[in-house]
């Protein structure tokens, strides 16, 4: 600014309102780093929503396949429930879809529409204005279904209070669909209401320390960005699925009284072992077996496990049986005793039950060969256990990897253990048989060998990032490491220091620099006096293993 004896130019005024636009876009500027965080939330949303949809689907399916009486009521109240649900989300995901191109553009939103890439659905990271505060607001409080400017805040035309009150109609109308005419199914109805989710006439505390309480339209669409907003109509659409969920569960209570219908009977011979050796007997168990031949069988299975849990069955194999019979198909591995374990997925009164089973196999061959125990790869600068076997007393044979550190760790098994000058490059195993004096090549193996991958960080146990109350925070003060679930072996990896940034308000303050995995006492002071908001950076995360050392992830957290 010009001094009074000194009047600014017009120049120098331009040049003066450039800088204050200027510091005023910087302080509205959200980092990458958060942007980017947004794009894995509207990606972990877009994935869980298809999930909770191919479940409902199968459940439908199930539905629609039962001839009973009580079966053939409930399904058409079921398919009601489907047209309601259908079509809410069909109008979220089309409001979704009017904002991108409000604040993109028609023309590249719709280039993005048509992506083959996309499947469909515009992601977060594909919104060139995923950072844009005004025209959300805009779009959400200030204009009507058609796109005509409102007068004034709150008013009850503008897309939000009408969003709020379709999604007010479609909790009463598939409220409806439940029956009532009992105490016991007027108390059903009840815990199905008040555990239906998507309340939106509640009041909500102001955000950013304001007193006093806001509208649901104003407390989710008044300046969130556009990436923000996004993510909040796909956390609404994961909400319409869940209620639709449970109500579905609801009008399917009751309907079958067993958890099996039979149709056929007939025997089976369990062998106890499925190959024989000389010398010894075939063993087997003779049973009578029933089953539902026009029931489709769902069987998850897992190679190498003792046993399987409902936990679990996400990552295990998914096998369809049709007849009431369900063929597994496994094939043959390396030499030697193999085992897999299972669930096998029924239709019950309370929708669905679980029921194990496990088994043993082995594998024969005519020549000597070798197996990794855990996978088809070797890791360097772990120990990789691997065992050899053949057609002779396994006391006889002995196998070398060149290069390799080896540790027998009994009769045929050792520990082999590669450097990390091998990474990207192959090993051949060779196995030899003894024979008094001399000794004889029986077979070779080819092994790959990789670099250990980097582990995921994360806050306690489980906390991966996005929005978390301080509460939650402070009871996992630490920093923790571990490798993914398809990662065979257990390998322990240690914290040994990192860096918190803590940005409030716009405001990038200077990193914090900890030793180890715990919060110290700088740590904890900082995550109790963040307002709501504020969000925290865990940075430059080193871990240490006997697979070396590794700089993790950041984790961003935004308190809530």
């Amino acid at each position: 600014m010009g001094a009074k004896n000194c009047p600014e130019t017009p120049r120098q005024q331009m040049i003066g309102m450039m800088y204050l636009v200027l510091t005023a876009m910087l302080a509205l500027n959200v980092s990458k780093d958060i942007l980017e965080a947004f794009n894995v939330v509207d990606d972990t949303l877009a994935q869980s929503n298809v999930s909770v949809k191919e479940g409902i689907d199968f459940k439908y399916a199930a539905l629609a396949k039962d001839t009973t009486a009580k079966a053939k009521s409930a399904n058409e109240k079921a398919t009601q429930l489907r047209q309601l649900s259908d079509e809410m989300v069909k109008y979220i995901e089309d409001s979704r879809l009017e904002l991108i191109k409000y604040v993109d553009g028609e023309k590249k939103a719709m280039e993005q529409m048509n992506n083959p890439e996309n499947n469909g659905r515009i992601p977060v990271k594909k919104i060139d204005g995923k950072d844009n505060f005004d025209k959300p607001t805009t779009f959400y409080l200030m204009m009507d279904e058609n796109g005509q400017l409102l007068k004034g805040e709150d008013n009850p035309n503008c897309r939000a209070s009408v969003m709020r009150k379709k999604i007010n109609d479609y909790k009463a109308a598939i409220l409806a669909l439940l029956p009532d005419s009992s105490n016991v199914e007027k108390e059903r109805k009840q815990f199905v209401s008040d555990n239906l989710g998507l309340r939106v006439d509640d009041e909500y505390v102001k955000g950013n320390g304001d007193k006093g309480t806001e509208s649901w339209e104003r407390h989710n669409f008044n300046h969130l960005i556009c990436a923000g907003t996004v993510i909040l109509l796909s956390k609404v659409i994961g909400e319409v699925r869940n209620a639709e969920t449970l109500v579905l569960d609801e009008l399917t209570k009751g309907i079958d009284a067993n958890d099996f219908k039979f149709d056929a009977v007939t025997g089976r011979a369990i062998p106890k072992s499925q190959i024989v050796f000389s010398g010894s007997s075939y063993e087997s168990d003779i049973i009578v077996a029933a089953f539902n031949s026009s029931a489709d069988l769902e069987v998850y299975y897992k190679i190498g496990a003792d046993t399987l849990t409902e936990d679990e069955i996400g990552s295990a194999e998914h096998l369809v049986g049709a007849g009431g019979i369900a063929k597994l198909q496994i094939p043959a591995g390396g030499v030697g005793d193999h085992k897999f374990a299972g669930l096998i997925k029924v239709k019950s009164p309370d929708g669905y039950k679980y029921y194990g089973f496990k088994d043993t196999y082995s594998v024969i061959a005519p020549s000597a060969t070798v197996a990794a125990d855990k996978m088809n790869v070797l890791y360097a600068g772990i120990p990789n256990p691997v065992s050899i076997g053949g057609s002779v007393d396994v006391k006889r044979l002995s196998v070398s990897f060149p290069g390799c550190t080896m540790k027998a760790t009994g009769d045929g098994h050792y520990d082999v253990t590669v450097p990390a000058n091998l990474i990207g490059k192959k090993v051949t195993a060779t196995v030899t048989a003894r024979d008094g004096n001399s000794s004889k090549a029986m077979g070779s193996a080819e092994f790959r060998v990789k670099k250990v991958p980097d582990p995921t960080s994360y806050l306690g146990a489980n906390i991966w990032g996005g929005k978390r109350s301080k509460s939650e925070l402070l009871a996992n003060p630490f920093i923790s490491a571990r490798m993914g679930e398809d990662f065979a072996y257990d390998l322990k990896w240690t914290i040994n220091s990192y860096r918190l940034t803590v940005i409030s308000k716009g405001i990038e303050g200077a990193p914090k620099a900890c030793s180890g995995g715990q919060f110290d006492g700088s740590v904890t002071s900082a995550i109790q006096s963040a307002s709501t908001g504020t969000v925290l950076v865990f940075s430059d995360i080193k871990a240490t293993s006997i697979a070396g050392q590794r700089t993790l992830r950041d984790i961003t957290i935004r308190i809530k």
